[in-house]
């Protein structure tokens, strides 16, 4: 047949006028988290409307190759001829084809985008012919609220030995508006092998209701398979509709062979949990001028502060730390004091840099100011509480919170603790060099509480704002010389956090114990990796930078690493870890 000019735009003018009564309606179809939930069948949806109805046969997600799978959220355009008017009911179900057919529907969301109208339709059942009522196809009318409440489920496994479980964890959610959400068999869909030792795992799931504050959940799992033992940092729930968060600490054993033999427990909102995702690390594999033995790191307001090879290093916040660096530059604020003498990982306090300093005799701190750190203060030779010397004194960090200084004589163990100092300014002011009094020690133990955490090679130290110790430790892969193979690419070394008790008495001959509250690891989000020839952590500073204009760096907490591997100076690396 053949369509001349003027049949052709009468045929044009058609096709606009059809494309311009096409109803699109957005469909999220949301898979359960129970066991076995997701279906390889083809699914089709009915619309029954008040101005007509409309069938979609093998809905697919354009977005996932493998859709309806267990906690899968699954969003899906389809058109309609005409507007469907006011939903009435909608009947979802699947052809029962393949192997995996049976399938667990949550809920149904169902948007006109043209009127911005929204219609929800509460499932939580089975369509299968092996469960429930055995069928494969259900009619549902919307809810009775008008949008549903959806919360976002962190849970946080811990580093302890054999923290991770293969049993079925569930959950149930008390809120205080009488609500309850019972969540059965809780699956991350993104991660294959979830609640593993340093596994952060996130659940999306909806309730017909908005449970209003929660006051309480009750978690626990099944002790089924041989690795059923679960060590449980704790849980983060959030609102996603109101953005409000509530945190459940745990730091216990749910299993039967440890801890109370416990396997559920109810928890209570309570204190932030310290856990951080990687970022990126900049500057990358760069010698930079100043990366040569770069051992410290810390800042106040506006500056950042080095220590490097005897120098220490001012500046701003503004400036590309990529950026070759050799001398002074006092136009651009940046400030150099050759000082000479091995300087450890500092910290800052009331406008004072407090400065671990070796190979000058006996250990000591020295003070500089901020405004000028050309000029030294004072220092103070630093004796054991038995009047001995320090045997090293590679880092201090200051609680910004109550101006406590904590340090070690090298290397962490039962008979080596960590060493807690009360700071007198108007000391250093007069320039006395007894400006520290040891106010307590510490110990630090593992998660549980059991064993003593030993750490060598201590390297850095700082706070953050809620009385968490972090610290860093850990040789080369091979040691400073080649000769030795250190193992401490793991659980020995890296980052480790602490957790200080806010109201540590005066007690200076009293050892306090604190335990482990997050490790750096090298699989999951808080990774510090470290596994090359000549790998070194080193210097570590908490510091919120989101948003500073700080170039190539964001996030929290920020730690050196170097590699002296080759020729040249050291190359840095500068990771950088958003608090989560």
């Amino acid at each position: 047949m053949v369509i001349n000019l003027y049949q052709k735009n009468i045929l044009t003018s058609i096709n606009k006028k059809q494309r311009k009564k096409m109803t699109t309606y957005r469909v999220k179809i949301k898979t359960g988290n129970v066991d076995g939930a997701g279906t390889d069948a083809h699914v089709f949806l009915t619309i029954q409307g008040s101005r007509g109805t409309n069938t979609w046969v093998n809905l697919n997600d354009e977005s996932d190759n493998d859709d309806f799978e267990t906690g899968d959220l699954n969003t899906i355009e389809v058109q309609s001829a005409s507007d469907l008017g006011e939903i009435k009911s909608i009947i979802i179900g699947h052809d029962n084809a393949n192997k995996r057919a049976g399938w667990y529907l949550s809920y149904v969301e169902i948007t006109n985008p043209d009127s911005g109208k929204t219609w929800n339709f509460i499932a939580n059942r089975w369509l299968a012919k092996d469960e429930g009522d055995k069928k494969i196809s259900v009619t549902l009318t919307p809810s009775s609220v008008s949008q549903l409440t959806y919360y976002k489920i962190t849970i946080y496994t811990g580093e302890a030995n054999d923290a991770g479980t293969d049993a079925r964890v569930y959950m149930n959610i008390f809120g205080s508006k009488g609500s309850t959400l019972n969540l059965l068999n809780l699956d991350d869909p993104n991660d294959k092998d979830d609640f593993e030792a340093g596994n952060v795992n996130t659940i999306e799931v909806s309730a017909p209701d908005d449970l209003g504050d929660i006051q309480k959940i009750v978690i626990g799992h099944d002790n089924a398979n041989k690795g059923a033992g679960w060590y449980l940092d704790g849980v983060r729930i959030q609102n996603l509709r109101t953005k409000k968060q509530w945190v459940f600490p745990a730091y216990r054993w749910f299993a039967t062979d440890e801890d109370d033999g416990r396997i559920e427990r109810t928890l209570t909102p309570g204190q932030d949990m310290v856990h951080y995702d990687y970022i990126n690390t900049y500057p990358k594999d760069r010698e930079n001028g100043w990366s040569e033995e770069l051992n410290g790191v810390c800042h106040d307001e506006s500056n950042w502060y080095f220590t490097q090879n005897g120098n220490l290093w001012k500046f701003p916040v503004k400036h590309s730390l990529n950026e070759k660096v050799t001398k002074e530059n006092v136009s651009k604020g940046i400030y150099k004091n050759h000082y000479g003498k091995h300087l450890g990982d500092l910290d800052h306090y009331q406008e004072h840099l407090f400065v671990p300093v070796t190979d000058d005799g006996d250990p000591y701190i020295a003070v500089f100011s901020t405004k000028d750190i050309h000029t030294r203060i004072t220092i103070q030779k630093m004796k054991l509480p038995n009047g001995k010397k320090y045997g090293g004194l590679g880092w201090v960090a200051i609680n910004p919170k109550n101006g406590l200084l904590f340090t070690s004589a090298g290397g962490l163990s039962k008979d080596s603790p960590i060493y807690v100092y009360k700071i007198d300014l108007n000391a250093i002011k007069a320039k006395r060099t007894d400006f520290l009094t040891l106010y307590t020690q510490i110990r630090v133990v593992d998660e549980e509480g059991d064993d003593c955490v030993d750490r060598e090679w201590m390297q850095g130290g700082c706070f953050d704002n809620d009385d968490h110790l972090h610290l860093t430790n850990g040789a080369p892969t091979r040691g400073p010389t080649g000769g030795k193979i250190y193992n401490h690419a793991n659980r020995k070394g890296g980052i480790t956090v602490y957790d200080i008790p806010s109201n540590l008495a005066y007690a200076p001959n009293k050892v306090v114990l604190v335990k482990v509250r997050a490790r750096s690891n090298q699989s999951h989000d808080f990774r510090f990796q470290f596994d090359g020839y000549r790998n070194e952590p080193e210097g570590i500073t908490y510091w919120d930078l989101d948003g500073k204009g700080a170039p190539g760096i964001s996030g929290q907490l920020h730690v050196i690493m170097i590699d002296n591997n080759g020729t040249g100076d050291d190359d840095l690396y500068f990771k950088h870890y958003k608090k989560i």
